[in-house]
């Protein structure tokens, strides 16, 4: 929910991980952060899902992309362009689409109830708000 609350309309959160590593609950902290109340789910099978307005959460899955070049079809950037913020989920499979500035977020599994968390920042807003100072993922 804090991370949610730090975000502002044009930034984009590339989430990437183990399968059920908390992906997709690190997505509805988030949007319960800017839209209190607001529940979320995943949106493995229709790819894309819109939370509240002003600022609107676009949330993409790309667990089932199959070739990088779907991404066109999923409209993600046209929803964007409307002063949003959109998390994607699995974007390890289309991270040539996505903007280079953006926070890139990794989780893992390290025990059975722990996680790794890698936080990477791209982009001179990340780097400052993050204090992490690198350049983002290769």
């Amino acid at each position: 929910m804090r991370l949610g609350r730090l975000l502002r309309p044009g930034d984009w959160v590339a989430l990437s991980g183990d399968l059920g590593a908390g992906k997709t609950t690190l997505v509805s902290g988030i949007v319960e952060g800017i839209h209190p109340g607001m529940r979320s789910r995943s949106p493995t099978y229709v790819r894309v899902e819109v939370y509240g307005k002003d600022p609107a959460v676009v949330h993409a899955d790309l667990y089932r992309l199959e070739r990088p070049d779907e991404w066109d079809t999923l409209g993600i950037e046209d929803l964007a362009e409307r002063d949003a913020i959109v998390v994607v989920e699995w974007a390890d499979r289309a991270l040539a689409r996505l903007p280079e500035e953006r926070l890139h977020i990794t989780l893992r599994y390290a025990g059975d109830a722990a996680r790794e968390v890698q936080v990477e920042a791209a982009g001179a807003r990340w780097r400052d708000l993050t204090g992490l100072g690198v350049p983002g993922p290769a």
